[in-house]
């Protein structure tokens, strides 16, 4: 069975502060290493290679970093928010 994961990765991240802004949460850096990198690098140990990142504020920075995900063994498709669709609440 094949599967595909999105990851939603639009935000404003707001709550980091000056980490983001000229720069996505998901590209923050922990241990020299994009947040991002670590999700895809544990999708991909599970066998997941078929990823969608939903993407919004700042999101090309992200599509630059990543491209297609050929250095991940992954198929990277990108979602691409026109405009800011608000915050998700419970």
């Amino acid at each position: 069975m094949d599967i595909q994961v999105a990851i939603i990765a639009g935000g404003l991240a707001t709550r980091l502060g000056e980490l983001t802004k000229s720069r996505p949460k998901s590209l923050v850096e922990v241990n020299n290493k994009p947040f991002l990198a670590y999700q895809l690098e544990i999708l991909k140990a599970q066998g997941i290679t078929d990823v969608v990142l939903c993407t919004g504020h700042l999101g090309e920075q992200i599509r630059e970093t990543f491209g297609a995900g050929s250095k991940y063994g992954m198929e990277l498709s990108y979602s691409i928010e026109d405009r800011p669709l608000g915050t998700a609440e419970l």
